[in-house]
């Protein structure tokens, strides 16, 4: 029998602590599984509270999640649903340390919101939001650790946490955004579950879903309030575009919270349990900063429990709609612990233990304050002591100063006379001055200390009146406890006699906090009397610097005197310098017309016809010259409003002048471009206008008078720059579309506009012949009547050279179209086509230069000389239109025979026109002979050299103009060449020619 009692009596004891830790796991066992059961209705709010108190008894979370994981959270929805609930009232309410135990289970809370998620109706889609909800307060949390569970901080603990950084309020107003977004979504999807057919705010499956909304309340007006504080200290440092995304995000958010909270004030359920603020019809305005002091922040208010208590049973009684059935259930089933264990019930100990701890923080941190007070008091009155002592002896030196200068004074008046009286009075002013300046320092300096001791003597008296509120503060604590441990007494006399312990430490403590008090009252007592002993010192300086006030005065007039002729100085430079910028804008301007008028003149120069430019870069320059617009424009009304701001108006002058010069050129260089002729030319003068409006804009700006008119102007050259920009738009198509597919018009266009041309010509001159021949006679008749003839045959040649042309075409068509159209033809060999339309364009010209030249030649107001570059000019046209068809032609060809023997016609033709022009030249100067018999022979010999210079001078210049002429001629066939698209041969050839 000893040996099977053996394990019985070897077996160890528990201690007292571990049997207390055992009472304590199955206290929180019981108030855990009572608060989270399967029955749908609201969590018992003492069972929570049970529950929180043990998180404090403990110091974490680690028994709470122990216990709540034991549950089956994933077999029942209403137990998932009521374990989001307690956690959320344990973390807001429980022990700091709860945050981060519970953000080790972040992923078990993450799970069991995915498995609930599947459930779409009812509860699931519920427990999925409350559970987001959670994990964004985790989050949030763990980046803000600063702020405890229930979000309640003050206001200099909200700006110790944002350390002053614009960028921390940025990145926590977002947060805060997130954590909103979170608890409106879950009362909404509260809300939305609610069927009022079925369930309301007074039944109880509809209060086991409206239960959480407590907590999300509470936590909403706190995360509202610190978003508006944030929202208008960013506000206030940045601009308002930069938060326009706050701004909207926090009105939708405004808008979501008011609804809810007054859909929450209209449900019976919350009027006995919690007090919703109303939120103002409308949001803060963030951009006006005065709106933050009529602004009101929003309080939640939990009534106390007795009165929670006394509604619940009167919900209770009237409809019998809360479960009552575990009313004494906890208090009975702890007073069975205490019988069976012979101890001190959990909560009792738990509660007992925080008021102890709580009463000691609260006496250590009034102990350091009333220490630092008297360090800091003592230390002030150290440094008062020692700034007395130093005025003292500064006072004391002024004074003998005073002494010594005013004995001086008496001597030098009595050894000197009336003129060194006056010498040295005025020495003695100067002396005096000076130490009038030192002492008016010295007086400053006393001034000021002055002011800073009843500055820091109201500090202290502040410091007096917080540390007699502390004091206050303690006794209410004090009476506090001793009602509180006169309570516990009742329960156990070891808890009365602990409480009774710390009664008396807090008594020990008031009294050293009053003796401290009294003696920094003595201390406040000698400061305001060394304070009035400083004040009357103050008052016998003064004294001495009033005689010495009158002397100042009549510096003080001297100065103002000095100072109206440094102002009227000033006004003068002021003038000049406004006149001499006004005439470097002028200057600049007149400078920038002269840029833009040239540019205008260019428009008309037959040189750049030969210069082009792609629209593309053309289109490069359009936005330039706008912005450039946009800054003249906004410049000149800085400078309308202040003169000062006159340099970035002259430099945007010299720029817009010079991009609109450029835009200009460009814009007749890529007119060149065209096709149409005529649609070059509207180009070119659109480029004029922009020109001329352009002139009216900056002669508006010169003129002064003209001021008004600047913006309209403005106007007027941007119309005009943007025509010409559709313009170049049009002319694009036209060359990259439109070119390819009328191709085969133009070719048959442009060979009958030639066709006219001759024929026009022909005729032209045939009428001039007949108005010669009936108006003049002589000479006249005889040279008119040759050159004529001479043109006549030329358009003759032209004439039959075109139709042989015509001919060899048809043929070059007929051989290479196939069973195609002529136009298809033309448009499959769109580059030989465009060469061929090219050089019927310059027959057609030469043909107008001819019959202008010749008629000008006939009316006597050309040169013969014109007349011979315009037959050149129109045989070279000829030989283009020769090369153009050859370039297709069979060499066996007859046709292609008879074109090269038109051509040799009109080059016989050109070289008639020529001898006749110059035979002509000689009869009209061999009719024009010099009259050399009154000369002398020193003046045949002079006109002898100086015919002898000129002579070598036209030789010279004829050479270099022949040479200029042939590089001309071949840059421009090159270039012809390639935007027509000539091949090789054709380049060569048109080259060597």
């Amino acid at each position: 029998m000893a040996s099977l009692s053996l394990p019985r009596v070897l077996q160890q004891r528990k201690t007292s602590l571990e049997q207390e830790r055992e009472n304590f796991e199955k206290c929180q066992a019981i108030s855990i599984g009572k608060a989270i059961n399967q029955i749908e209705t609201p969590v018992k709010e003492k069972h929570v509270r049970s529950t929180i108190i043990g998180t404090f008894h403990e110091k974490g979370a680690q028994t709470f999640w122990v216990c709540a994981l034991r549950l089956p959270l994933q077999d029942n929805r209403i137990v998932a649903w009521k374990f989001c609930h307690v956690l959320h009232k344990v973390l807001r309410e429980g022990h700091p340390q709860v945050l981060p135990h519970s953000q080790r289970h972040r992923g078990s809370i993450e799970d069991l919101g995915k498995l609930w998620c599947h459930l779409r109706e009812g509860y699931g889609k519920l427990i999925q939001c409350y559970t987001v909800l959670l994990i964004t307060k985790l989050d949030f949390h763990r980046r803000n650790p600063r702020f405890p569970g229930n979000l309640q901080v003050t206001k200099e603990e909200l700006e110790s946490i944002g350390e002053n950084d614009i960028n921390n309020y940025f990145q926590m107003s977002v947060e805060m955004f997130d954590y909103m977004d979170e608890i409106l979504n879950l009362q909404s999807a509260i809300f939305g579950s609610l069927n009022m057919s079925r369930s309301n705010s007074m039944m109880s499956s509809g209060q086991c879903r409206l239960a959480p909304l407590i907590p999300c309340i509470q936590d909403s007006s706190q995360l509202y309030d610190y978003c508006v504080k944030i929202l208008f200290k960013l506000h206030a440092s940045l601009p308002p575009d930069t938060l326009a995304g706050h701004r909207e995000r926090f009105l939708k958010q405004f808008q979501g919270l008011r609804q809810f909270y007054l859909n929450a004030n209209t449900m019976q359920y919350f009027r006995n349990l919690i007090q919703i603020p109303l939120l103002p019809e409308t949001p803060p305005n963030f951009l006006v900063q005065s709106d933050l002091r009529s602004y009101v922040t929003p309080v939640v208010i939990l009534p106390p429990e007795d009165t929670v208590h006394h509604s619940d049973s009167d919900n209770v009684v009237d409809g019998n709609l809360v479960d009552t059935s575990d009313a004494n259930s906890m208090t009975g089933d702890l007073v069975d612990l205490n019988h069976r264990n012979g101890s001190i019930s959990p909560d009792v100990l738990a509660e007992r233990d925080n008021l102890i701890e709580h009463l000691q923080q609260e006496i250590s941190r009034l102990r350091a304050e009333i220490q630092r007070l008297i360090h800091e008091h003592q230390r002030i009155v150290d440094q008062l002591n020692e700034r007395i002592g130093e005025l003292q002896v500064d006072l004391a030196t002024k004074d003998s100063e005073l002494l010594q200068e005013r004995q001086l004074k008496d001597d030098l008046l009595q050894q000197t006379e009336v003129v060194s009286k006056f010498q040295e009075t005025e020495k003695k002013a100067k002396t005096v001055e000076e130490k009038f300046q030192k002492l008016k320092e010295v007086y400053t300096k006393l001034r000021e200390e002055h002011i800073q001791l009843i500055r820091q003597k109201a500090d202290i008296d502040k410091q007096l009146l917080s540390a007699r509120s502390m004091s206050e503060t303690a006794i209410r604590s004090k009476t506090q406890a001793e009602s509180r441990v006169q309570e516990l007494m009742l329960e156990k006399s070891e808890a009365e006699d602990s409480l009774q312990r710390c009664s008396s430490e807090a008594q020990a403590e008031l009294v050293t906090l009053r003796q401290s008090q009294e003696s920094a009252k003595s201390e406040n007592q000698n400061l305001a009397c060394k304070v009035e002993w400083l004040l009357s010192e103050k008052n016998l300086v003064e004294s001495k610097l009033q005689d010495l006030l009158a002397q100042k005065e009549d510096l003080d007039v001297r100065l103002k005197d000095t100072e109206n002729r440094m102002k009227e100085l000033e006004a003068r430079l002021q003038e000049e310098k406004y006149n001499k910028l006004y005439q470097l804008l002028v200057t600049c301007i007149s400078q920038a017309e002269e840029i833009v008028q040239k540019s205008v003149d260019e428009v008309d120069n037959p040189a750049i016809s030969a210069v082009t430019c792609t629209p593309d870069y053309f289109r490069g320059l359009i936005e330039p010259v706008q912005n450039s617009l946009n800054y003249l424009a906004s410049s000149f009304q800085a400078y309308s409003s202040n003169s000062a701001a006159i340099d970035s108006l002259v430099q945007n002058v010299i720029c817009t002048a010079q991009l609109l010069a450029d835009y200009i050129l460009r814009g007749k260089t890529t007119s060149n471009t065209s096709p149409d002729i005529e649609f070059g030319e509207h180009i070119a003068e659109v480029c004029k206008l922009v020109g001329s409006s352009t002139l009216n804009l900056l002669g508006s700006i010169k003129d002064q008078k003209k001021a008004d008119s600047v913006a309209g102007n403005v106007a007027t050259v941007k119309s005009r720059v943007a025509e010409l920009s559709e313009l170049i738009e049009k002319l694009t198509n036209i060359l990259k579309g439109d070119s390819a597919e009328m191709i085969g018009d133009m070719v048959e266009s442009e060979l009958a506009s030639m066709d006219k041309a001759i024929e026009e010509a022909a005729n032209r001159i045939e009428e001039m012949l007949s108005k010669s021949r009936a108006a003049d006679s002589g000479l006249k008749l005889e040279v008119n009547e040759k050159i004529l003839d001479s043109c006549t045959t030329l358009m003759q040649a032209i004439r039959v050279l075109v139709q042989k042309s015509r001919l060899l075409q048809a043929e070059i068509v007929a051989q290479g179209k196939g069973t195609a159209s002529a136009k298809e033809f033309y448009k499959r060999n769109h580059q030989w086509t465009e060469g061929l339309i090219s050089a019927a364009k310059a027959v057609g010209m030469g043909a107008k230069f001819l019959l202008t030249a010749a008629d000008k030649v006939v009316s006597g107001q050309g040169k013969f000389e014109q007349l011979v570059v315009a037959s050149q000019g129109i045989a070279a046209s000829t030989a283009q239109l020769v090369v153009a068809s050859r370039v297709k032609a069979d060499r066996n060809s007859k046709n292609m025979s008879s074109l090269f023997q038109a051509s040799k016609g009109v080059t016989q033709a050109t070289g008639g026109v020529v001898a006749t022009a110059k035979s002509c030249g000689q009869m009209i100067e061999e009719n024009e002979d010099l009259d050399m018999s009154g000369l002398s022979l020193h003046q045949a010999k002079r006109l002898e050299m100086e015919a002898q210079v000129r002579v070598l001078e036209l030789e010279a210049s004829l050479d270099q103009e022949r040479l200029r002429l042939s590089a001309l001629r071949r840059h421009h066939y090159q270039l012809a060449g390639e935007v027509e698209g000539w091949d090789q041969e054709s380049l060569q050839y048109v080259t060597q020619r």
